[in-house]
């Protein structure tokens, strides 16, 4: 039997839906039996599939029309010329246009996707790129626009009650020593403006976290790194994540007892249980209940490892695990002090494994001026992310208007760009935030 189908097309929440009707051919249309003519009793949905089309590569070309004016012409030696305003590209005669370098970025900071298999992808499209070519346009687009919007950004964190913090090592071909190092600084759980900034350096000093955060006095999470204790302002704000693993790998593999190690965990997993029924409280709520419940449970723990230090031997893993958790004991006993703050410093170690899992592809960065500029880049699509933007969109969407912009290093300017604007919102919302909304 031949299949013959016809189609056409209907609408669904803005998606286009193509219709096969899969009907008898005419000669088919009689019965097999008395060969009279089959009528048509009705139809419906056999099987629904969706079809992948690929990407394409379209051409836009820009004319720019101009305007004479007969009456000025006839009384002057000169003609009057009026010419349409074109908008700028984000690069002036280049390949690159905000799209393509949108999804270029995509490609290497969401799907982590390297210059040089993007080159592989952009040529099979047609597109007769290069690799050094994307890591160009990408470097010159941070440095001519991100840049700024960057600038505002962390001057707009340093002003947040709330901080997390952590760092990763990275390697750059042109560093004369083994490693460099990306640090994230990030808003904490309940900013309703959250920011997550990434910083590139050559050191894990104490000196960059001082010169990144200057003065910074409100609450800073982190882990033990004794770089963060030479912030002269910040209150330290211990993560226990680390307590509870250091006593997690303390336990013995065989034991089936009741052993100190697992008192120990015992002790954390209380902890974290607590905090898991108070998340939908109120900071006030939260800091009150954590008054009456954590701080007594915190107490009894710290208690608990000073009677039991002497029994262990100091270099064992539960000797070590019960030092360090006593060795900063003022500092995971800040968590206490406000309502806002956290047991651990997960938003700070998700952050950094975002660039941990790109580095295994990335391998390293030719330059420190390309490193910053990945940090720079990184830092636009998590915060955009934070606030519910769709990160390829929002990027092309800097990269359509800041060319336009007269000023850049004017904030007020700047801050009509931050992600969590009214216009942003709108033109960038990522679609499982519109579907939500619908």
């Amino acid at each position: 039997m031949d299949f013959t189908c016809s189609f056409s097309y209907s609408y669904n929440y803005r998606k286009t839906r193509r219709l096969f009707h899969h009907e008898l051919s005419e000669k088919e249309q009689y019965c097999s039996d008395c060969h009279e003519k089959l009528k048509e009793i009705g139809s419906w949905p056999a099987r629904k599939e969706l079809v992948f089309i690929p990407a394409q590569l379209k051409r836009l070309d820009h004319i720019q029309h101009a305007y004479k004016c007969e009456h000025c012409s006839l009384n002057s030696e000169t003609d009057k010329i009026t010419k349409a305003p074109v908008p700028k590209a984000a690069l002036a005669h280049s390949y690159g246009s905000s799209s393509i370098i949108a999804h270029t970025i995509y490609q290497k900071y969401e799907l982590k996707v390297p210059a040089y298999r993007q080159e592989n992808d952009w040529q099979k499209m047609g597109l007769p790129v290069q690799r050094q070519d994307l890591v160009n346009w990408q470097m010159k687009v941070t440095d001519y626009y991100f840049k700024p919007l960057y600038s505002l950004l962390k001057e707009i964190l340093l002003t947040q009650a709330v901080l997390h913090a952590d760092e990763t090592s990275y390697r750059v071909l042109e560093s004369s020593t083994q490693k460099t190092y990306y640090w994230t600084f990030l808003s904490g759980k309940q900013e309703k403006e959250p920011i997550t900034l990434y910083h590139h350096d050559p050191h894990r000093s104490g000196q960059v976290a001082t010169d990144f955060l200057g003065n910074y006095s409100g609450y800073l999470h982190c882990d033990m790194w004794q770089a963060y204790k030479q912030l002269p302002e910040a209150t330290l704000v211990g993560c226990w994540a680390p307590v509870r693993r250091k006593f997690k790998e303390a336990v013995p593999p065989t034991t089936k007892e009741k052993s100190l190690s697992k008192q120990g965990v015992h002790y954390c997993n209380q902890m974290y249980t607590l905090e898991r029924s108070w998340e939908n409280l109120s900071s006030e709520e939260r800091h009150q209940k954590r008054q009456e419940k954590l701080k007594p449970l915190f107490d009894e723990f710290f208690k608990w490892c000073r009677t039991n230090q002497p029994l262990v031997l100091p270099g064992s893993k539960l000797g070590k695990a019960i030092a360090y958790a006593l060795n900063h004991e003022d500092t995971f006993k800040n968590v206490l002090l406000d309502g806002r703050l956290v047991l651990s410093n997960n938003l700070a170690e998700r952050a950094i494994k975002t660039l941990v899992i790109g580095r295994k592809n990335w391998l390293f960065s030719q330059s420190f001026e390309g490193a910053q500029s990945s940090a720079i880049i990184l830092s636009l699509i998590e915060t955009a992310k934070r606030n519910n933007l769709d990160p390829e969109k929002y990027i092309e969407y800097l990269l359509d208007q800041l060319p336009n912009e007269e000023n850049l290093t004017d904030k007020e300017t700047l801050s009509a760009y931050l992600p969590w604007e009214k216009e942003v919102q709108e033109q960038c919302k990522s679609r499982i935030e519109r579907r939500k909304a619908a």
